[in-house]
């Protein structure tokens, strides 16, 4: 308990690699198949993988090991040794622990070969993890220390803050309680200085459970409340579930049961809700204690013996040791002397390899070997620096004399090339002068070929235009409704959709592949499906028409599983309304369905894949989702373009999260006047930035 709370900065290493939006995904693919720089291609093709990598470390796995085969034979070697580290984590979230320190130590000895101490520091930060998990935290800190030198070397602020805290927190998990304190003070100073909320709010929480281990408790809770106040600006789920646990075990160490309690259960809430099983096993434990302490022994039993089986799943020395003592204890209590025994025999072992004293001395050795390469590297640096400035003392009194000897042959030389110069300067503008002229005449021929570019992209713009429901059909089916529809380019990849067949009213906000001409070759493709679907087959049912839509778009663009990396296709929210039932009918690829009923949102979401991909070398179906409304309902489809808007006063994204609360202000008023308010916010926002997609957006109320 005093140990498995504090593992904050261990999910740090994952954290850093941030997930995109699906528009972000295709973006990511699209760059990694056409841009001709390595370093942008594979970086683009490493957080494309990690969009998989905590839904399935599987899929991850398989995707990095066949892009590694693709280019072995490239001489760009940091791609190769960025995707060695990606399939080592994908091995670390499988708990497969030797094959990934395996991989991640092919990149670091690759890395250091080739001087990049970035993708060294990377890998060591790889180890550094597996080690902790395993208990063996002098392994640990010697890996932390070498990727500590290594972002000194690169002068990277936020690493070597990273190294400061996984130190301190292996350190803490030891009892060096002292040496915790210096390195978590040494984060906090980095996160201040370049003014990292959350790494500052980590850094106190960490600060504050070391004090919580020297039971001062009052030092703790004020670097504990200052963390809870800049989480309620972050509004960081993980960072929540951390605080929620460690003021627990404050009340548990002071016996304040009930108090204790109240913060573990909000804990567990929240680590479920993230599916962390590394946080929620040291949680159950501490509720186990609390149960011990209340006597009420089954209960503990229960959930110790749950946490205890995760700790074995996940191999983590340190919770299988705190439950294998907390099971001891619930059974002695229970009566069951044996089962108390066996959990005792097992704590006892893990006891003593967790905690022996050669792990700590070896802590120690490393630091003092760190300490030791410093001053070493120091001098160094100074007898290199007296020995350039001896080499400089002899260059000088060799200039002066060859200056001398020199000067003289300068001087004849300069009469002729004077002369020469004056030829050549001669010769130099002719060529100039008719250089101009042809680039003159390639510049008119230029102009007049973007020209005819420009007029025919325009003349598609007029074709694609025709082939959208005008304002009338759209008013006759749906009176109260609005379409706000901005595209990027003069033609678009978006478009939207409203058809009549029989007593159903059917609409759809569609996002297609690219966008400018590209975008709107897929958008004429997936409209003429989406007519054929319906007016052709006679399919009214939403996950139907995509299924049918799916398969359209695979047979047009010839797709099959081995080429579906190339992502032809698109994402869409398409609905079914029947006046008489009020019953929508709603299926939708990423693209999710928003309704607002008395000024309450709900979110009807999206199967997570597109029209005209392969997933796991299938075509994957649609589901159905039916909705009763009522009067005055409000349903919402959409595509990303306005969410992923660049703009307001730091140029950062719009984002979802403040589409919806814009929606839910606005609903109230006349559904016209809400497409002005989108309209004119979405402007005011982007300012002078550039609109970096198609903007669908339509609003239909009941």
């Amino acid at each position: 308990m005093k140990f498995l709370k504090r593992y904050l900065l261990l999910i740090l290493f994952f954290i850093s690699f941030l997930s995109y939006s699906k528009s972000v995904n295709d973006s990511l693919m699209n760059e990694y198949l056409t841009n001709s720089t390595d370093s942008i291609r594979f970086k683009s093709i490493d957080d494309y993988i990690w969009e998989y990598m905590y839904v399935n470390p599987d899929t991850a796995y398989r995707i990095a090991s066949k892009v590694f085969v693709e280019n072995l034979s490239i001489p760009y070697k940091k791609g190769l040794t960025l995707l060695l580290r990606t399939i080592g984590a994908s091995y670390v979230l499988r708990s497969v622990n030797e094959k990934a320190v395996f991989y991640y130590s092919i990149s670091k000895n690759i890395s250091d070969a080739l001087g990049d101490h970035d993708g060294k520091a990377s890998s060591l930060n790889g180890l550094g993890i597996i080690y902790s998990r395993e208990g063996n935290y002098s392994m640990a800190i010697e890996q932390y220390l070498q990727a500590l030198t290594a972002y000194e070397h690169i002068g990277d602020k936020d690493g070597m803050a990273m190294a400061y805290n996984n130190i301190g927190l292996n350190y803490e998990r030891q009892g060096q309680f002292l040496k915790a304190l210096d390195y978590y003070q040494k984060t906090l100073k980095i996160k201040t200085d370049i003014g990292r909320a959350l790494g500052i709010a980590q850094s106190k929480v960490n600060l504050g459970n070391v004090y919580s281990s020297l039971k001062e408790y009052d030092k703790a809770l004020i670097y504990y409340n200052d963390a809870l106040k800049i989480q309620k600006d972050l509004n960081n789920t993980l960072l929540d579930a951390t605080l929620q646990n460690s003021i627990g075990v404050i009340y548990l160490d002071k016996k304040e049961y009930d108090a204790a309690l109240n913060y573990f259960m909000k804990a567990l809430v929240l680590r479920m809700k993230m599916d962390d099983k590394y946080g929620a096993t040291d949680i159950r434990n501490n509720l186990a204690i609390i149960c011990n302490a209340q006597k009420k022994y089954p209960k503990a039993i229960e959930y110790a013996m749950e946490a205890h089986e995760t700790a074995q799943a996940i191999n983590n020395m340190d919770m299988i040791k705190e439950t294998s003592k907390t099971l001891s204890v619930a059974f002695e209590n229970s009566g069951k002397i044996a089962e108390a025994l066996k959990y005792y025999k097992i704590y006892n072992a893990f006891k003593d390899s967790v905690d022996n004293k050669e792990n700590t001395e070896r802590s120690i050795q490393a630091e003092m070997k760190y300490e030791f390469a410093k001053q070493e590297e120091k001098s160094k640096l100074e007898q290199a620096k007296k020995d350039l400035e001896q080499k400089e003392a002899v260059k000088r009194q060799a200039i002066i004399r060859n200056v001398f000897i020199v000067g003289f042959i300068f001087l004849l030389i300069f009469a002729f090339l004077i002369y020469r110069n004056l030829q050549q300067k001669q010769r130099a503008n002719k060529e100039l002068q008719n250089a101009y002229t042809q680039v003159e005449e390639k510049s008119n021929l230029l102009e007049v070929k973007n020209k005819e570019i420009t007029d025919s992209i325009k003349y598609a713009k007029r074709l694609q235009e025709a082939i959208l429901p005008n304002n009338d059909y759209i008013k006759q089916l749906f009176p109260t409704s609005f379409v706000f529809y901005k595209p990027k380019d003069i033609v678009s990849g978006d478009f939207y959709w409203f058809e009549k067949w029989g007593n159903k009213k059917m609409f759809a906000a569609v996002d297609c592949t690219g966008h400018g001409v590209p975008g709107a070759f897929m958008s004429i493709v997936g409209y003429n499906l989406l007519n054929q679907a319906v007016n052709e087959h006679g399919l009214s049912k939403p996950s139907l028409i995509l299924n049918a839509l799916n398969k359209g778009i695979t047979k047009t663009l010839k797709q099959t599983f081995e080429d579906s990396t190339v992502k032809d296709g698109m994402d869409i929210a398409l609905c079914s309304y029947d006046d008489s039932t009020q019953i929508l009918e709603y299926s939708g690829a990423y693209n999710s369905l928003w309704l607002i009923r008395n000024g309450k949102f709900e979110e009807v979401a999206a199967d997570k894949h597109p029209i005209g991909l392969f997933i796991d070398e299938e075509v994957k179906n649609f589901t159905n989702h039916e909705l009763k409304l009522q009067k005055g309902d409000t349903v919402y489809v959409f595509t990303d373009g306005y969410a992923d808007q660049f703009g307001g006063p730091k140029g950062k994204k719009f984002k979802y999260k403040k589409l919806q609360e814009l929606l839910i202000e606005i609903c109230q008023l006349p559904i016209k006047e809400q497409g002005i308010i989108l309209e004119k916010t979405i402007d005011n926002w982007k300012g002078d930035l550039e609109q970096i997609d198609d903007i669908l957006i339509i609003g239909i109320q009941v």
